[in-house]
């Protein structure tokens, strides 16, 4: 079945204070090397084991970029018509490369005239939380 087809998306009438959307993914080698090749970062600590184990990490690192791709599964994946409006990260901790990320997006405002919507943003691996910050999306289409 055609992924779109396998999605739900809310409509902006639909989102509640409150609510939940969540997603996971562990990033491995290839779609780290994947990302680099496509964002020219080749960052030692993000494509050399070796580099990253030097600075006192147990392997590559994850590219906080990669992990933000996931505000974009959430909202692709979520939302009738929304796109992202605007993003504030904070990178708390940094994540090895194949951890698993669980992405919670908690909805902290609407606002109807600008049908626009906050979410809450929080990343969480082996219990911590890494990432942390907010995304707006605005809603382009009345329905």
């Amino acid at each position: 079945m055609p992924l779109i087809d396998a999605v739900k998306p809310v409509r902006f009438e639909q989102i509640d204070l409150g609510q939940l959307f969540e997603t996971s993914e562990s990033f491995g080698y290839q779609a780290m090397d994947a990302f680099a090749a496509l964002s020219g970062d080749r960052s030692a600590i993000h494509a050399n084991s070796e580099t990253a184990r030097e600075c006192g990490f147990p392997d590559r690192l994850q590219y906080g970029f990669l992990l933000a791709s996931l505000l974009s599964r959430i909202v692709g994946s979520n939302f009738h018509r929304a796109v992202c409006a605007a993003v504030s990260l904070d990178f708390m901790k940094p994540v090895p490369a194949q951890a698993r990320v669980e992405v919670t997006a908690k909805v902290t405002q609407v606002q109807r005239a600008m049908r626009s919507v906050v979410l809450a943003i929080t990343m969480n691996s082996e219990g911590t939380t890494v990432v942390r910050g907010k995304l707006t999306i605005v809603f382009l289409l009345k329905d």
